[in-house]
């Protein structure tokens, strides 16, 4: 029986070794071992305790399924699609090995992605959940240090291509770490008070995928793999109606202030118009523009740096540089003076 991974690599050492903070990640590939056997099997029979996991629980959250038996079901009807049945068959072999086989140099990539934008003295302990069968290639909760990677996702990628997602969702942890706290309505209220936070919301949102996009979006510069190749469509079909995009999410960020939405519930679906798969995730390469023009004018640390700050300010840095720039989309004078007049 292969052991859990407990791989602790310390990240972003001082060449002389020792020093006051220290980022450090673990992975477990456990939960994608144990259920990529059982669909490449067909032996459902799962280790006692695998419904009390923290994998197991966080994949019936993510979901949003009723209990483990809904979730079994799931892995189960995963067998009798023949592309995920391969792919967990491949995965199950692969995790079999000494090291896990392929993916033992992923943990380096991962390093090198992450040194470029987490200066040494930040300090925190995150944990890489490998995972099998959800609907997302990674997710992060905002309450834990433990991101999730979904293999299942990931039969085709280069170890470089799995460390981008990888990095993308550690990113998301660092975030948590490192942005201010947000004040979300606990109900619904006049539009003059529930309306700002929920565009601050928003705005919370587009920062932390636009950022953690710098890790993911360099897939198109290189030449398309049966991995990559529905992804970099994705982005240069959106590099050519990025103006109509920013004009999209200013469109939201208008109904968030006007008309707010009643709960969390309500808010994710307006919030997945652009943030979910099944409308191209636009907000991603949005928020990468922006991320990637700050950048360009003030250097890759401003990144950090900006996350510390209210997210209003990586909208408002972004449209200060496009202004003087001239060539590209612009927020209007209106909205963008809604959103200065953000707490």
């Amino acid at each position: 029986m292969v052991r859990i991974c407990r791989w602790l690599l310390l990240l972003l050492l001082c060449s002389s070794g020792a020093r006051a903070g220290q980022l450090s990640f673990s992975f477990d590939f456990e939960n994608a071992r144990i259920v990529s056997t059982a669909i490449s099997s067909g032996n459902f029979n799962l280790p006692a305790g695998f419904c009390d996991s923290d994998d197991a629980k966080a994949l019936i959250r993510k979901l949003r399924l009723k209990d483990c038996e809904a979730l079994i079901s799931r892995f189960k009807a995963l067998r009798d699609k023949q592309q995920p049945r391969a792919v967990a068959s491949a995965l199950a072999a692969e995790l079999s090995r000494p090291g896990y086989g392929k993916y033992a140099p992923l943990a380096v990539e991962v390093t090198r992605q992450l040194n470029e934008y987490i200066p040494p003295t930040f300090a925190a302990q995150l944990r890489v959940r490998f995972i099998f069968g959800s609907n997302s290639a990674g997710f992060a909760f905002d309450d834990v240090d433990d991101v999730y990677v979904d293999m299942m996702r990931f039969g085709d990628a280069s170890t470089q291509e799995l460390a981008e997602t990888v990095a993308h969702e550690l990113f998301h942890a660092v975030q948590n770490h490192v942005m201010p706290p947000e004040n979300l309505p606990k109900a619904a209220g006049a539009a003059s008070v529930t309306g700002p936070l929920w565009l601050n919301h928003l705005l919370n949102q587009l920062a932390r995928e636009g950022t953690a996009e710098l890790f993911t979006h360099p897939i198109i510069d290189r030449a398309p793999t049966p991995y990559s190749a529905l992804k970099i469509a994705g982005i240069e079909r959106n590099n050519r109606r990025i103006g109509g995009i920013r004009t999209l999410f200013e469109t939201l960020g208008w109904r968030m202030l006007l008309v707010p939405p009643e709960n969390e519930d309500a808010y994710d679906n307006i919030y997945g118009i652009m943030f979910y798969t099944d409308f191209d995730e636009t907000a991603y390469d949005l928020g990468w523009l922006m991320a990637s023009t700050i950048i360009r004018q003030d250097g890759k640390g401003a990144i950090f740096d900006l996350l510390k700050r209210p997210p209003k300010e990586f909208l408002l840095r972004y449209q200060a540089i496009a202004s003087k720039e001239g060539k590209l989309p612009l927020f209007s004078a209106e909205f963008v003076q809604q959103v200065q007049a953000l707490r």
